[in-house]
């Protein structure tokens, strides 16, 4: 069989590697480095690149190519792959079977702030938010309703680690001091109207596009608990199929606007009032965090994001299995009656047959919890003193006069 290579080592690239090694399709990781949960899986074969963005990245996969001596799918798992995938494709093509939008649309849908600007002109339904630039005054968040959240608009510099991520703001004031210090390090700011909900407020779609921009695969999901809370990545999540026929609407819209091609999702967020779906933002050429949740329920994503690349029939997918959960670890439970009686749940590490993974994250855990376990041993506590006694009161009198 055609190989397949999936780039990137975290949680997102395991569930990729376990999805199609599940459909017998040969699979080799790229990745900088053994020591990560997809490079500890036995469900695949380990090439090292020196980097995972960048020149870096094109070279190894140039390299690997040669190696590997066949053409390969290439599936990605990080939106600083993608950047370089994209601007790379003349030199990737020849090796790679490749399934991206256009360069073009990359750019737009990658962009927080172009994104905004493209979903309003097609009518997608977006919150409504206000972009701060190099040339905005901060007068123009007196239109938004408060509270907002605050966005840089380029998300690799969140990756980067170079600014903060999403933010909420609760006051006019607090917003513009938000954006302010994000504005120090990101010449674009989004600032949008927070949609009222919880965490299992925010659903989404996973699917795959053909070449000719037809859906071939679609899958929707539901958050129940992120981190961090609100606005952060999924933590557990489960089909949604009571919601399928409203979002799959959606996203056929934004798919056929978009010309997409590839594997990609969106993300939405119900309003707790009015009960009404926007989009929050797209994921673009590249597997989304829990894509493994659709695998578990039966529709196997990665896997038909790989024939599809290779020009081979897809078959239907048979029913949904609504009685699966997927979490990013197990220090995420659901809170009492939040999923239906018999729901399993299903760690993204933790698989008797592939165990390393599952090694690795409670190394990391352990590693991680310890440092405040000693700190919290160590340090000294205020010694308990008796209770202050009252101080009698002694009455006086005057002698004389």
């Amino acid at each position: 069989m055609t190989p397949v290579v999936v780039v990137g080592g975290v949680l997102t690239a395991l569930g990729v590697v376990r999805s199609l090694a599940s459909a017998g399709i040969p699979v080799y990781l790229a990745c900088d480095t053994r020591f990560c949960p997809a490079g500890l899986s036995r469900q695949c074969t380990l090439l090292r690149v020196p980097d995972l963005k960048g020149r870096g990245l094109v070279d190894g996969l140039l390299s690997i190519a040669g190696r590997i001596g066949e053409k390969a799918v290439l599936i990605l798992s990080s939106d600083l792959q993608v950047v370089a995938v994209s601007g790379a494709r003349a030199a990737l093509e020849a090796h790679y079977f490749l399934a991206l939008p256009t360069e073009t649309m990359v750019d737009v849908l990658m962009d927080k702030a172009k994104f905004q600007a493209y979903a309003e002109e097609i009518g997608l339904p977006v919150p409504r938010a206000v972009v701060l630039d190099e040339g905005a005054d901060e007068q123009a968040l007196d239109v938004l309703s408060m509270p907002v959240v605050v966005k840089p608009a380029d998300k690799a510099l969140v990756l980067a680690g170079v600014v903060d991520r999403a933010t909420r703001a609760d006051t006019l004031a607090e917003a513009r001091a938000v954006a302010r210090r994000m504005r120090c390090a990101a010449s674009s700011v989004v600032v949008q109207e927070w949609i009222d909900g919880d965490d299992d407020d925010i659903y989404f779609t996973l699917f795959v596009c053909d070449g000719q921009a037809r859906i071939v695969a679609l899958f929707t999901g539901r958050k129940m608990i992120c981190e961090p809370p609100l606005v952060g990545s999924t933590a557990l999540c489960v089909a949604a199929t009571e919601e399928h026929q409203a979002l799959a609407a959606q996203t056929q819209a934004f798919v056929t606007h978009s010309r997409y091609h590839g594997i990609g999702g969106l993300e939405f967020k119900r309003h707790r009032r009015t009960g009404q779906f926007v989009v929050v933002e797209p994921t673009v050429g590249r597997a989304d965090w829990q894509e493994e949740i659709a695998t578990l329920c039966g529709v196997d994503i990665p896997a038909i994001a790989y024939r599809t690349a290779l020009g081979e029939p897809v078959e239907p997918v048979a029913a949904i299995d609504p009685t699966v959960a997927w979490r990013a670890s197990f220090k995420y439970r659901p809170r009492a009656g939040a999923l239906p009686p018999g729901t399993r749940i299903v760690d993204g590490y933790f698989r008797r047959a592939d165990p390393l993974p599952g090694v690795y994250s409670l190394y990391i855990h352990a590693r991680t919890l310890a440092p405040a376990c000693l700190a919290g041993r160590f340090v000294k506590q205020p010694r308990s003193r008796p209770a202050a006694q009252p101080i009698p009161v002694i009455q006086t009198a005057t002698i004389g006069g």
